[in-house]
């Protein structure tokens, strides 16, 4: 049942004979008047600016009293945007607000009221990544459960199958024992001489296996017990990865920007493999198209560069998507997701990870704007140089995770000493996963009479060339 409120009634102060509703209240003359006595501060310019009306309100009322400064009675005329208080003339002359910066009510209420409008389209935003971070934490619950739920199972396998083989040990034990006290005492109430020697035989071969039973504490030496020992090994090793994996998740689940959400599990790596329509002059792939190789003559020059190239890598996975990569040291490279008609380094929407000599950078396109005839501007590729506190030798080995579920796109170092340090993570579309080599230097190494591995392959080497692996997918 909801309450319901009456409306004070306010008559017209000037109203003599009938008592009129009053329209408006002047806060200077603290005079509530009806629409006809109104018409004058209405109609005079001077009281219309300098007499502030407001709503009506009852003589002596809370609304008349707030009217007015508590320290001077004066009415209050301007707004401290400083102290974001109400003050009457001698506050704003005499007081402390005189330097502040001060402004009329009806200006005060203008800009205060747009830079509420800009909060409250800044908070409808913020209650959009609210619902996304309630998606995120309603999955992560899911995953965490499913955890508790493996662990438990495989908690209950390893108490099944230690319980039942003790319970199985136990009772053939006591078993053996319980036969052979019975056995005994059998005998031992026949009375006739060939019954009982008849019976002995039997007797005398439960006392000799009650006699072997092992009564120590734990299983029974033997065959079974190694079994069952090996058993509870394999099953403790399945449980501590568990363990282990439960705990990255919670840590992932705490601190995601510092934890992989993705596990070290064979079975979640992406299977991707270069595009062979998007190779460059003078690369080539391997068999099973993870392994790309780049061959120059010392025909073209010793030293030089290579143009921007950008490959696109083939999956049929959708989803979540996560694949390692060992890069090159003796090139630029740029990885992550783009268009899928990116061509050689030129990108419409780009979010990666890019190597520039000896910097790294992360790689985003911003929202491009619109035309005035409605067609999309040229995109912006936003660039963000980030410090790393280590120093690879060797080819870099870089882990990428896309999470579908979040829109988060990570890039995490596997180069020793630094294995799992978040190196960068973007809010992200899912794209078109692609790797774009620039400046890759001839300096390569000299193979004049050796061979080069191609995927299960061996090749023998061009003579006078130069041959570099630049990178390999795994």
């Amino acid at each position: 049942m909801s309450a319901t409120f009456e409306v004070p009634f306010v008559s017209c102060d000037l109203c003599v004979e009938v008592k009129t509703p009053a329209l408006k209240t002047c806060l200077k003359c603290e005079v509530s008047m009806c629409a006809q006595h109104l018409q004058t501060h209405l109609t005079t310019p001077v009281l219309l600016q300098t007499h502030p009306l407001t709503n009506p309100v009852q003589s002596g009322s809370s609304s008349q009293m707030a009217s007015k400064c508590s320290a001077h009675g004066k009415l209050v005329e301007y707004y401290c945007m400083d102290d974001c208080v109400l003050v009457c003339m001698s506050c704003a002359i005499e007081e402390g607000h005189r330097l502040h910066n001060m402004k009329t009510l009806q200006t005060a209420h203008t800009e205060l009221s747009g830079q509420l409008r800009e909060e409250l389209k800044a908070l409808a935003q913020r209650q959009n990544q609210a619902k996304e971070l309630e998606r995120w934490h309603k999955n992560q619950m899911q995953i965490l459960e499913n955890c508790v739920s493996q662990l438990m199972k495989s908690g209950s396998a390893l108490k099944e199958l230690a319980l039942t083989n003790s319970q199985t040990s136990l009772s053939a034990r006591l078993g053996a024992l319980q036969t052979a006290q019975q056995a005994v005492s059998s005998v031992l109430k026949e009375e006739d001489h060939f019954n009982f020697l008849q019976k002995f035989a039997s007797v005398h071969k439960a006392i000799t296996e009650a006699r072997k039973v092992n009564l120590k504490l734990g299983l029974g030496p033997g065959p079974d017990r190694t079994k069952i020992m090996e058993d509870i090994r394999k099953v403790r090793q399945v449980i501590e990865k568990q363990v282990h994996k439960f705990q990255r998740k919670f840590f992932a689940f705490a601190d995601p920007q510092s934890y992989s959400v993705v596990q070290d599990d064979p079975n979640s790596v992406s299977e991707l493999t270069f595009d062979p329509q998007t190779l460059g002059p003078e690369m080539t792939l391997s068999n099973d198209l993870k392994m790309l190789f780049y061959t120059r003559s010392s025909f073209q020059g010793y030293r030089g560069s290579y143009t921007a190239q950008t490959l696109r890598l083939q999956t049929k996975q959708t989803g979540n998507m996560r694949w390692s990569l060992n890069l090159s040291e003796h090139c630029d490279w740029t990885i992550g997701l783009c268009n899928t008609k990116a061509m050689n380094g030129n990108y419409s929407e780009v979010y990666g990870l890019k190597k520039q000599n000896k910097s790294l950078l992360s790689v985003k396109t911003e929202d491009a704007n619109r035309t005035s005839d409605n067609r999309r501007s040229v995109p912006i590729i936003q660039t963000s140089e980030f410090s790393y506190e280590f120093h690879v030798t060797g080819p870099w080995k870089v882990e990428v995770i896309w999470d579908d579920t979040s829109n988060l796109l990570a890039f995490y170092s596997r180069n020793k000493p630094t294995k799992g340090f978040l190196l960068c993570k973007l809010k992200a579309k899912m794209l078109c996963p692609f790797i774009t080599f620039e400046n890759i230097s001839s300096n390569l190494q000299k193979e004049n009479r050796g061979q080069h591995q191609t995927g299960q392959r061996y090749v023998s080497s061009v003579s006078n060339s130069y041959t570099e692996l630049l990178c390999v997918l795994k």
